[in-house]
């Protein structure tokens, strides 16, 4: 073995790479977290933690070698390598091990959390109707520092920030209970996050959401048009047509795009849009977990299927162009494809002039959870917050709507696509795995959609 520098394990990397065309890389994080939760005006957890790993991976023969140690020091990471590599016999001379940290290990700074916001905005809510029971409001904040090296040479380092606010609120009338939820979230410092988020606003909104249960109809069956808010967040673009556009999802045939490219799958009027480059966003990153440069993906374009996200297992076993989608939850998984920014581009038309064509149909204010099949592209959703349009016009708030359909074939019903589009944020899972996300649209008017409620 040579003394340990980060050049001489980048070369040792590169070295392996060039046996058998074996691709390798490997990560270590350090991370650190604050979150505070207030409870009825009650703080009731406060939480801060670190974590620090090295996560090694060898792609060779289709096969996925992988391993990871709940360390960040040199020495650590190359015995981690080591015992990696012996899993399929082959030689490789590694630096010495030198116990010093490849990644930064300062506690976090950035985080001013302070229950008395969460406090005072829980005062001014509970004053908005005697009927609210119960307000939960959480902040959290994070830190990681990372550091990719790869058997393509590459030596990357970043400090990546998440910063997120919630509030989730109970409203009781008749002794019946109603809830609302509302989230906003950055990948930025808690500083600049608190600079771009009206966390009242946001916890208002939820509030109106749930006092507006009460009053909500039985919500109308059949099959109807269907308009989507751009406020629905791009839910049923994520679920229902983003994950069976994952390059490992369409090559392990569990995809209805799968070799289409070329292929008109939607409306003239859809393009769909995977860009990680989106300053501030929640799912932005300068580079993936793999360390390929984040860029700016056109998934589909005027309605023609143009690419497929890929990460490198992709594009090492189906030739698949890297698209900087290789992503994993820490250093404890290895990268695997995954969305980071979703969202259809806005058109040219207003909210109001697309509510006007529709004589009788539901406006999908929020969506909530739902599960899709991404080999038949069959969805099914609940939608949190619906109206009826009736005679081109909002009318009454409906409750207990659910959206049954087929993906694919809602790209190809789009009738006419807003200029008001608006990103949401939450929480990705796939393969176990959790990554932050956005997801957006315009308000759309979809053909007709199978709608879930009452007989009409």
């Amino acid at each position: 073995m040579i003394p340990l520098s980060v050049n001489a394990l980048v070369e040792a990397l590169i070295s392996l790479g060039r046996k058998k065309d074996i691709f390798c890389d490997l990560y270590i994080q350090s991370s650190f977290g604050h979150s505070i939760s207030v409870e009825d005006g009650r703080t009731e957890e406060i939480t801060s933690g670190s974590a620090g790993g090295s996560g090694f991976r060898l792609l060779c023969d289709g096969k996925t070698h992988y391993g990871h140690v709940h360390g960040i020091t040199s020495d650590v990471a190359v015995k981690l390598v080591d015992d990696v590599i012996k899993t399929i016999n082959i030689n490789c001379p590694l630096p010495m091990p030198a116990p010093e940290p490849l990644v930064k290990q300062e506690q976090l700074t950035n985080a001013q959390i302070d229950s008395a916001m969460l406090r005072e905005i829980h005062h001014n809510l509970v004053k908005e109707s005697k009927y609210i029971k119960k307000v939960t409001l959480r902040l959290s904040t994070s830190e990681k520092e990372i550091t990719i090296i790869n058997s393509r040479g590459d030596l990357v380092r970043d400090t990546r920030y998440s910063s997120r606010f919630s509030a989730h609120i109970v409203v009781e009338k008749d002794g019946k209970l109603f809830s609302g939820y509302e989230s906003r979230g950055f990948s930025l410092p808690f500083a600049k996050f608190l600079e771009r988020t009206d966390t009242t606003s946001t916890a208002l909104k939820a509030a109106k959401r749930a006092l507006l249960g009460p009053e909500c109809s039985p919500c109308p069956a059949g099959k109807i048009p269907v308009v989507l808010s751009g406020e629905a967040g791009g839910t049923m673009i994520h679920e229902a047509c983003g994950h069976a556009l994952e390059g490992d999802i369409v090559y392990k045939n569990r995809s209805v795009f799968k070799d289409r490219i070329g292929e008109v799958v939607a409306n003239p009027a859809v393009t769909l849009i995977d860009d990680a480059t989106i300053e501030g966003a929640f799912g932005s990153y300068k580079f993936d977990d793999e360390g390929t440069p984040a860029q700016r993906t056109i998934l589909i374009e005027d309605g023609i299927l143009k690419a497929y996200m890929a990460d490198v297992f992709c594009n090492k076993m189906w030739g698949l162009p890297l698209t900087g989608n290789g992503r994993r939850e820490s250093y404890t998984s290895y990268p695997i494809t995954r969305m980071s920014n979703t969202f259809l581009l806005p058109g040219n038309m207003e909210k109001g002039e697309i509510i006007s064509r529709v004589s009788f149909g539901l406006y999908a204010q929020k969506m909530g959870g739902g599960e899709t099949d991404p080999t038949t592209g069959d969805f099914v959703f609940n939608v949190e917050e619906a109206y009826l349009i009736e005679d081109g016009k909002i009318t009454v708030p409906v409750k207990g709507a659910i959206l049954v359909g087929n993906g694919p074939q809602v790209l190809k019903d789009i009738l006419a696509v807003g200029s008001d589009l608006e990103l949401d944020v939450g929480f990705c899972g796939k393969n176990g795995q959790s990554v932050p996300v956005t997801d957006g649209q315009p308000t759309v008017l979809i053909k007709e959609l199978v709608v879930g409620g009452s007989d009409i």
